[in-house]
């Protein structure tokens, strides 16, 4: 839904019009079940049992309980493939929660329950057990859906910014 803004402000003895917009971003939530899922490839998929007839469309996001799984890939009448979190293609705008830092998430292979959060300022104080969650930076999940928690971090070599492993909420 698009609702359209007028401001007015005036400086000296000239009057300013500026026509803007705000978009007003309302999630709908439709239930699934996964009914195929792998975790032990590079680029992993899940499969749903609802599709285009059930409402779901092409690049929703997929969450549960505990947070977030990853984004509706294709459709078709009655089926979904999702591109799980745990997919090299698979990029995730998120923050830490104590401190508002904005990040990318990010699964590097191997091991499932674990992800990478990069581009962390080396300013920036991080502590393990930090809460990771959306940023709401997209149109795609709103913000502070859980992720999960940062366990360890470090600056690699030959970089400026911290690099955090974090520990998935999602199973």
């Amino acid at each position: 839904r698009q609702n359209s803004a007028e401001a007015i402000w005036f400086t000296d003895t000239k009057r300013h019009v500026s026509s803007d917009s705000l978009i007003i971003t309302r999630f709908e939530y439709i239930n699934a079940s996964v009914i195929n899922n792998s975790v032990n490839r590079r680029n992993n998929y899940l499969t749903l049992n609802k599709g285009s007839r059930h409402g779901v469309e092409k690049d929703m996001g997929v969450i549960v309980n505990d947070g977030v799984v990853g984004i509706v890939h294709e459709v078709s009448a009655h089926f979904a493939s999702v591109l799980s979190l745990l997919h090299k293609d698979m990029q995730l705008s998120v923050r830490i929660k104590k401190n508002d830092q904005i990040g990318t998430l990010s699964w590097e292979g191997g091991d499932y329950r674990y992800a990478t959060m990069s581009y962390i300022p080396s300013h920036v104080e991080l502590l393990p057990g930090d809460s990771i969650v959306t940023s709401g930076f997209s149109s795609i999940f709103p913000s502070d859906i859980y992720i999960g928690r940062i366990e360890d971090f470090e600056i690699r070599r030959g970089e400026n910014f911290f690099t955090a492993r974090v520990k998935l909420a999602v199973d």
